[in-house]
This record gives C-alpha cells, sequence and structure tokens, in this order.
C-alpha cells in the first residue's frame, strides 16, 4: 500500500490567481505580401490562458487584435497557431478583421 505525504498534495495545487501565460510568435511575410502590409507595425499570433486550462489564439498588430478563437487546449492552440501563422505569411491581413484596442487608439495619429 502506497502512501503519499501531505507535502504532495500541497505542491499540486495551483493558484487560483495565477497570471496569465501568453506565448506570441511573429510573423515574416513572404515579399510580395509584405509590400501590401502595414509597416507601422509588427504582426504577431498569439496564444495565451488565464488558467491553463482553456486556451485561445488571437492575431495582433500594433494597437489591433483579431477576436480570439477557442478555447483549445494548449496543443490544440499551438497547431492553429502555426497554421495561421503560414497563412498570413502568404496571404497578408486584408482577410482578418482588426478591433482597437484602448492602446491602439492613438497609433493613428494621421
Amino acid at each position: 500500500m502506497s502512501t503519499l505525504s501531505s507535502h504532495d498534495f500541497d505542491s499540486a495545487v495551483l493558484s487560483p490567481s495565477a497570471p496569465a501565460r501568453h506565448y506570441s510568435r511573429s510573423i515574416k511575410f513572404v515579399d510580395e505580401i509584405a509590400e501590401h502590409e502595414p509597416h507601422q507595425a509588427s504582426t504577431t499570433v498569439d496564444i495565451y490562458s488565464d488558467d491553463n486550462n482553456e486556451w485561445y489564439c488571437q492575431v495582433c498588430r500594433g494597437g489591433q487584435k483579431t477576436q480570439a478563437m477557442g478555447p483549445y487546449t494548449k496543443r490544440q492552440a499551438e497547431r492553429v497557431q502555426d497554421a495561421r501563422r503560414t497563412r498570413i505569411a502568404t496571404k497578408g491581413t486584408a482577410w482578418l478583421i482588426f478591433e482597437k484596442t484602448e492602446e491602439g487608439e492613438s497609433d493613428e495619429s494621421g
């Protein structure tokens, strides 16, 4: 009969107020697509989770973001992230709908 010490149970309990985890991957555009993309801000595909159980995928460009896709498992979110990066690199971002964020409203000054 195996026994577990109380220390094992204590280390398995996660903090309910853990900070969100983000993983961003920059996009390197194909040359002919890069000519048509906005040059002021880099474009990334981010995956993030608040609780390490449900993961979301979102494209970010400067102060703009797409609506988050998900929830996914972390592995699924990583696959979606890679697929979106590949498509954006070859097709551009014209097919995406970006929403302005609070910090992005000041980016369009002229």
